[in-house]
């Protein structure tokens, strides 16, 4: 499995979130997407000892994007948080990859 598919899925769900006129139920599928995806870079972040920086703003936009325990905010503030979601999940990959490239990052599967 590709480390940085679950950050791909982000970048791209958080990108087509960007656009106006998508039904609700993209967001609220959005959510159920991104949160767990989010907790993940987060703890393979914290695993790994990348940056703690990294670690926190993954896992308060893990609780953000939460489906059960919802917050609501404005539209003007979503689309902080979904440019805030594509420049950590573009993070977290590029780490990943570079780590990977350099032989230091072993897969979470061994």
């Amino acid at each position: 499995m590709a480390l940085w598919l679950p950050e791909a899925v982000v970048v791209i769900m958080s990108l087509i979130a960007l656009q106006k006129g998508n039904p609700y139920a993209y967001y609220i599928f959005l959510r159920w997407v991104v949160c767990p995806a989010v907790g993940w870079i987060a703890w393979k972040a914290y695993n790994r000892s990348f940056s703690i920086f990294l670690v926190i703003s993954a896992g308060v936009l893990a609780l953000l994007f939460n489906p059960l325990l919802r917050v609501s905010l404005d539209r003007s503030r979503w689309e902080i948080l979904n440019i805030a979601l594509v420049i950590v999940a573009i993070w977290s990959a590029a780490v990943s990859l570079k780590l990977a490239g350099s032989k230091k990052d072993l897969p979470l599967d061994q």
